[in-house]
């Protein structure tokens, strides 16, 4: 990803290329210290390394290589991006791409969660989309672990014809799904909201049963009412990174990309609760009524 030179996801992750093993992945992430032992018995850092093996061969399977890598929460999740290859850009100025997620949310590392998302250049804001494609793999990189070199074997790291077939299937369900997004984005970007409207959003979106029964939503109502969320979300209709092109200045997709600001960029104590919730917490629910409740707006 282009992040000039900088660490890409707020100093959270490292970028990657397709010769780098998964050795080496858990190496850049300063993983490769932890020989504590999980539940299995296996020091933690080669159950780390048979993960990122795990990523590195369903990315390139699926013709989309790794291109981001990191963890969240102290080590405990491990994530990865991949482009998907499927991208679109709005009125000639704002560009969005697809990327699929895989991440493992337990120590244990044997399930690996996928999700397919979009990511808008400007801002970094994300946005899972929804896809008939499955959404959870068994690490078949995992094996029984012994004590005795080699301690990992690249022979058990193969994947078989038909998990092969899976991944292609998954990957291409998450194209797919990207190219119907761009449609909706479209139909949003084209969508002019008022003031009225777009305050009526906000607390719908974050504070689902505080105005519902109110016939307008202005100054007074929003400094009586509004909770800090959903301040921050009204405010980064006009402030935040992207809002001033022609795609989203008061239009329903500029409102839409107002709140996942918001949630990856703003919420939480920092960066790391940030992404951690937006990803895969209650925000990430939140993100997904955003998005529907945009819709409704067409």
């Amino acid at each position: 990803m282009d992040w000039a030179n900088e660490k890409p996801w707020h100093q959270l992750g490292v970028d990657v290329d397709s010769s780098i093993s998964s050795r080496e992945m858990v190496y850049k992430l300063k993983l490769d210290f932890e020989v504590s032992r999980v539940p299995s018995g296996r020091p933690k850092s080669f159950a780390n390394q048979e993960t990122f093996q795990f990523f590195k061969s369903f990315t390139e399977h699926g013709g989309a290589p790794l291109e981001t890598i990191g963890t969240l929460d102290n080590g405990r999740i491990l994530w990865a991006l991949a482009p998907l290859n499927e991208e679109f850009t709005l009125k000639e100025a704002d560009q969005v791409k697809g990327y699929l997620l895989l991440a493992s949310r337990n120590e244990n590392r044997e399930t690996i969660e996928i999700q397919f998302t979009i990511v808008r250049a400007i801002g970094s804001n994300t946005l899972q989309v929804t896809s008939k494609a499955r959404t959870s793999f068994k690490n078949i990189c995992r094996r029984a672990f012994t004590n005795q070199f080699p301690f990992m074997s690249l022979e058990s790291h193969k994947f078989e014809e038909a998990m092969i077939r899976k991944t292609k299937e998954a990957i291409g369900l998450g194209r797919e799904a990207i190219l119907n997004f761009a449609t909706d984005a479209e139909r949003l970007a084209n969508k002019k909201v008022d003031d009225q409207t777009a305050n009526r959003y906000m607390f719908d979106v974050f504070q689902p049963e505080t105005v519902k029964d109110l016939s307008s939503i202005g100054h007074k109502e929003i400094e009586e009412l509004a909770e800090k969320k959903t301040r921050m979300g009204i405010e980064a209709i006009t402030r935040a990174p992207g809002q001033d092109l022609e795609t989203t200045q008061m239009t329903a997709w500029g409102l839409l990309n107002a709140v996942t600001y918001t949630i990856d960029h703003q919420l939480g104590s920092n960066q790391d609760s940030r992404l951690r919730l937006a990803w895969f917490g209650p925000n990430a629910k939140i993100k997904k009524r955003a998005f529907d409740l945009a819709l409704e707006l067409l």
